[in-house]
């Protein structure tokens, strides 16, 4: 029975810690710190874009609060992030972490 429980105790432990790794091992109030200096001018305190800016750029800026962003990969926004797309240009001089960071904010954004 001891044996058992120190199992289940096991079992528990390892469902847990793997919840932090599969949520990608953001931080989300990181990444809006990150996000407040690197990509808030654009994209808006609430990631649903800045009207002026779009206006000026003459873009459409993603609504990161919709499921068309929320659906996207963290490799896939990461390559966003680190690439660039369009008009928007690559995001310099961050760490892998804060990326990491950033990614876990723009998924606390998703609609409920």
């Amino acid at each position: 029975m001891k044996y058992f429980f120190t199992f289940i105790i096991a079992i528990l432990a390892m469902f847990l810690l793997s919840g932090n790794a599969l949520a990608g091992g953001g931080d989300a109030q990181a990444g809006k710190a990150v996000f407040d200096t690197k990509c808030k001018v654009c994209h808006g305190a609430d990631g649903k874009g800045n009207p002026a800016i779009a206006k000026t750029m003459k873009v459409t800026l993603p609504d990161m609060t919709a499921q068309g962003i929320q659906s996207k990969s963290d490799d896939a926004l990461k390559k966003q992030i680190t690439e660039g797309s369009g008009k928007m240009k690559p995001v310099k001089g961050l760490t892998d972490q804060q990326i990491t960071d950033v990614i876990a904010f723009v998924r606390s954004l998703a609609k409920s």
